[in-house]
């Protein structure tokens, strides 16, 4: 059914390929005996290892994608081949109201559309349709990871990215034919995980470098207020566990920070260009700057624990009543290891810094 609808819309010379994950039933032998090429998997390896291994073997510079369960239109092939001229991926959108999807699958990919705009500021309102095609060029420029239905997600924040030109266009969606591949717990969980894991390499800044410095500045603010004594907030009474709890806030800050600073790193060992701001921090003054600031601090609180240590040993080791000085000191200490080592850390890859500026 699908094959025989495929060639009413295709180009006579156009080549059909099908790829047999993996299956159980006679799905390889029912292709070859529709004369066309058959690329057969011994297991099931996924969705997006199916469609790599399909362009693998295809010669044609326009690659069309379609899932084999007869709920995509074939005549929305001409269109689509069309759009191609002047656009590197085109994306035949479902509309996401159609009974013939699954309801937990249309909240699934109503939540997913959401959070892939709001995240990555994508466009399209079916980022996730099974029938899109695009220029080969552009399938070897995106070098796609996915193997599963997680394909859609890489293939969609990739391509904005990478400042390729995307079309879209409404298309039917019809029941599905045979029984269905996607399992929505499942894999929508390696969807959403696709989206956290591009989201930290294509947008740490944003994912983490903020936050971070945003819970880091919240959290010393108000270990600053704290360091002062108990404070009442109507009948909400802090104390030195809110203190020990912000001082602790703002190491964790730090370290998303500096997370966000390494995901910018990996990206610019793939290919992509630095950021201004990475570029400036690479800067050897800044370096040299930073460890020298880390290890001045982290001395600082080593003699300041020290300093109320021998104190307290001093006054006969009794009951310790220093804690807010002894988490200070002991944060402070922390916080300059942490800074000279991403001082460090910024020495070993400054020169590929400089490289992808």
């Amino acid at each position: 059914m699908v094959i025989a609808d495929l060639r009413a819309f295709l180009p006579l010379d156009a080549e059909i390929i099908v790829v047999d994950d993996g299956s159980t039933d006679e799905t390889a032998v029912v292709a070859e005996s529709l004369n066309v090429q058959v690329v057969t998997h011994s297991i099931n390896r996924g969705k997006g290892a199916a469609m790599t291994s399909g362009v693998n073997v295809a010669r044609s510079e326009f690659l069309l994608f379609m899932d084999a369960d007869a709920t995509y239109p074939a005549s929305a092939i001409p269109k689509l081949l069309g759009m191609l001229n002047d656009h590197d991926i085109v994306r035949g959108e479902r509309p996401l109201d159609s009974q013939n999807i699954p309801a937990l699958n249309r909240y699934g990919n109503r939540a997913f559309n959401s959070l892939l705009a709001s995240l990555f500021q994508l466009n399209g309102k079916d980022l996730l349709s099974g029938l899109y095609g695009m220029k080969r060029s552009a399938f070897e420029l995106l070098e796609l990871e996915a193997a599963g239905f997680d394909i859609e997600v890489e293939i969609a924040i990739k391509a904005k990215q990478r400042q390729l030109i995307v079309g879209d266009f409404e298309i039917e969606y019809r029941s599905r034919v045979g029984d269905k591949k996607l399992r929505p717990v499942k894999d929508g969980l390696n969807i959403l995980s696709r989206i956290l894991g591009i989201a930290i390499l294509y947008s740490p800044t944003l994912t983490f470098v903020f936050p971070g410095a945003l819970i880091m500045l919240l959290c010393l603010v108000g270990a600053v207020v704290l360091s002062g004594g108990p404070l009442l907030i109507g009948n909400i009474g802090l104390s030195i566990n809110s203190f020990v709890l912000a001082m602790i806030g703002m190491l964790g800050g730090f370290q998303l920070l500096v997370f966000g600073v390494a995901a910018m790193l990996y990206r610019m060992e793939l290919g992509a260009a630095s950021a201004a701001w990475v570029a400036r921090l690479a800067g050897r003054g800044v370096r040299l700057s930073t460890v020298a600031t880390g290890s001045l601090v982290a001395v600082l609180g080593a003699t300041w624990i020290t300093s109320l240590i021998v104190g307290w040993f001093g006054s006969g080791a009794g009951p310790f009543l220093e804690t807010g000085r002894l988490v200070a000191g002991a944060s402070l200490f922390v916080f300059g290891l942490q800074l000279m080592s991403a001082g460090l850390f910024l020495s070993i890859f400054s020169g590929r810094i400089s490289r992808h500026g």
